[in-house]
């Protein structure tokens, strides 16, 4: 073997790490490791109790909450292709933007981008007053929309088509209300949106029908009101038997007239029957003013032939606009059957399983947990200062690296069959 491989291998040997010496190594600085694990195990433990001692307000490392809600998106081809509800609703630009696909089946990825739209995000900050809750100063609505995304999470589980909302605080209460809150919001936007149209047009059938069904109520009130004030079914059977009375009255009057004629001629000028005939004709004279006035002694009896056509007319209003609100009825009531049994054949896209409740278990934080990263983390970081601490002793022993820090010469020089390195300046 040639003198510079042996020096080569002599060099070898000198750079092997024994565990022996590693071990030596930590026994001689064992108290600095003892110490700095000792000393964080009681200062972590020490800050956990002293965090769950304090106000949930106050407290730097306070219970967190969290609530959740969960929702079934469905995704059968039973129901509307995402791309024409997109295209009804605007909304497929904006969809490509986020890298949904408009031409299949993603209502799951669609309902996750909308839980993280400016306009889901500002509508639960305005609702719970976040930015005085999280005591946001400067750039109010970008970090209001951080912080609220920092503390909601929405997942969508393909192969389920589960969609979960959740949301942390320190108030399991209000993280309940928070999630509801949103399942609110994601099920108006779908109606919104069109989904669920046989659902929304049944309650707007519903609606309708209501409000036809009070004008229908009220006109058949004004028609019973009528009929009570003439004592009549129909204007129609008044006018016939008031046109027919009248006829009557006249003609009785006539005959009388004629009989009075003839009579004249041949009786007296006081003769009591002529009396008795101009008597009859008077009164009939009368019956029959009252007939054409409808009034008799200054009391509305009847209307008066003059008034009959506008009664008429009037009553013709009530009844036409009765048959039509009844029409409509009709109408909207086949409409509601049909929506009614469409509905029952459909599958909707977005359904609530199960609205958010106060939890009354904490998420976190695992304060177990943390005291034993923190141990192990100051463990190794004990570690580490120790080889490190030992490193610097051997560098002030090395001669060779002095020597290269000092600006000195290095010779080296084989004696004894070794070699040996040695300064000189």
């Amino acid at each position: 073997m040639t003198e510079q491989n042996q020096g080569i291998s002599e060099l070898n040997e000198d750079d092997e790490i024994s565990l022996v010496d590693l071990a030596a190594t930590i026994f001689k600085h064992r108290k600095l490791l003892i110490f700095s694990v000792l000393g964080s195990a009681i200062v972590i433990v020490l800050i956990s109790i002293i965090s769950l001692l304090l106000p949930p307000e106050k407290s730097f490392m306070p219970n967190i909450y969290t609530a959740q809600a969960s929702m079934l998106v469905n995704t059968s081809s039973n129901s509307r292709g995402l791309s024409s509800a997109l295209a009804a609703s605007g909304m497929s630009s904006l969809a490509g933007l986020a890298g949904i696909s408009v031409g299949g089946q993603s209502y799951g990825q669609l309902a996750v981008y909308i839980a993280g739209t400016n306009v889901f995000l500002d509508s639960i900050i305005d609702k719970f007053n976040l930015i005085d809750r999280y005591k946001i100063k400067k750039n109010i609505k970008t970090e209001s929309r951080k912080a609220l995304k920092k503390n909601l999470s929405v997942q969508f589980a393909e192969k389920t088509g589960v969609l979960t909302l959740s949301f942390k605080d320190i108030n399991p209460e209000f993280a309940r209300d928070v999630v509801n809150y949103g399942v609110e919001l994601l099920d108006a936007r779908f109606r919104y949106i069109g989904w669920n149209k046989n659902q929304l047009k049944k309650d707007q059938l519903e609606e309708k029908l209501a409000d036809v069904k009070v004008k229908m109520n009220r006109l058949e009130e004004e028609i019973r009101a009528f009929q009570q004030k003439y004592g009549v079914i129909s204007v129609e059977s008044l006018a016939t038997e008031q046109i027919s009375t009248v006829a009557r009255v006249r003609s009785e009057l006539m005959m009388k007239d004629m009989e009075i004629k003839t009579y004249q001629d041949l009786a007296k000028v006081d003769d009591p029957m002529l009396r008795r005939l101009k008597s009859e004709r008077e009164n009939l004279a009368k019956l029959l003013d009252s007939l054409e006035k409808g009034q008799s002694n200054n009391e509305k009896l009847l209307p008066s032939q003059k008034e009959l056509p506008k009664i008429a007319l009037e009553y013709a209003h009530l009844k036409r606009d009765l048959m039509v609100q009844e029409a409509i009825y009709q109408l909207l009531t086949q409409q509601y059957e049909a929506t009614k049994l469409a509905l029952s054949g459909e599958d909707p896209i977005f359904q609530v399983l199960e609205l958010a409740e106060a939890p009354d278990q904490k998420s976190g934080p695992s304060r177990g947990m943390i005291c034993i990263v923190v141990i192990m983390v100051s463990f190794f970081m004990a570690l580490f200062a120790i080889f490190i601490i030992e490193a610097i002793q051997n560098i002030k022993n090395d001669p060779e690296v002095i020597a290269k820090f000092s600006g000195g010469v290095i010779k080296k020089s084989p004696r004894a069959g070794r070699w040996e390195y040695t300064v000189s300046n």
